[in-house]
């Protein structure tokens, strides 16, 4: 698997589930990605509702 295979195999599930709710640009952003992608494991996981570009770009 290379490098972001996890992730769009994550983006996948969770528009399954949500929708697309955030804006696709914070996921090719190296300041926010991280943070994208533990949200979005929350998200599908069940900790918490769907993930929004505040969710994201909040400190």
């Amino acid at each position: 698997m290379n490098e972001e295979t996890i992730p769009i195999m994550l983006v996948q599930q969770y528009a399954a589930k949500f929708g697309i709710t955030f804006s696709s640009s914070l996921m090719a952003d190296d300041a926010y990605k991280s943070k994208l992608i533990q949200l979005l494991g929350d998200a599908i996981s069940g900790k918490r509702g769907a993930v929004t570009d505040e969710d994201v770009t909040s400190e």
